[in-house]
């Protein structure tokens, strides 16, 4: 889907492409910012797979706005793969990803944390800052989400980014090849990080952390 929002003008229009799975929250951000505003075109799909045919079809997107929690992605593979495609230019949106996941995000390249309640003027403000090449965190949250993660748990550097894994999914195996690290010792981590949230599984570990905003 394509809404345009420019007529006659002679600059050229930003492309942006907003990939969420909920019909609703696309067209309503696509009503929005088509209002008024003659600076930009935006597409719309409902899964990665969808953008990447759209990219190869019509060419680089100056934006492109990820939803987080797409049905069928694993974790970061949906932006890994759409920085890839794309060249740069990718920037979460959600109102769930934590501390850990928005800084492996930044980490992989994503040009920045889009929360989907941003008001519509600031989201302008960032989808505009993203296409010049910035990379956009709301001042709002950087101190709660990108200072360093309280230590009261005693909770290492490495388990903290075990912990980020286990939020996405990832089995142990898997988060030793990520880290490089032997999957025995990726359990022994995954025990530490369970005694030490005073939890007695994995699963119960990702809840807590979530609670306590570390993922």
């Amino acid at each position: 889907m394509q809404v345009g929002l420019e007529q006659g003008s002679e600059t050229p229009k930003k492309r942006v492409l907003l990939v969420d799975d909920h019909s609703l929250v696309a067209e309503t951000i696509s009503l929005a910012l088509s209002a008024n505003n003659e600076s930009m075109t935006l597409e719309t799909a409902s899964s990665t797979e969808e953008a990447v045919d759209l990219i190869n079809q019509g060419g680089r997107f100056d934006v492109i706005l990820l939803d987080y929690d797409l049905p069928g992605e694993r974790g970061l593979n949906g932006l890994q793969k759409l920085i890839a495609v794309n060249d740069g230019g990718v920037a979460l949106f959600s109102g769930v990803a934590g501390h850990g996941v928005m800084e492996r995000a930044l980490e992989m390249g994503a040009a920045g944390f889009v929360p989907k309640t941003l008001p519509l003027k600031t989201l302008k403000h960032a989808i505009n800052f993203i296409a010049d090449g910035e990379v956009f965190v709301p001042a709002a949250i950087t101190a709660s989400y990108f200072s360093p993660p309280t230590n009261e748990l005693g909770l290492k550097p490495r388990e903290v980014m075990v912990l980020g894994y286990l939020a996405e999914g990832l089995a142990n195996k898997e988060i030793g090849l990520k880290l490089d690290l032997a999957e025995s010792i990726v359990k022994f981590d995954v025990k530490s990080i369970c005694r030490k949230l005073d939890v007695k599984n994995r699963t119960q570990a990702v809840i807590e952390a979530r609670r306590l905003r570390l993922v």
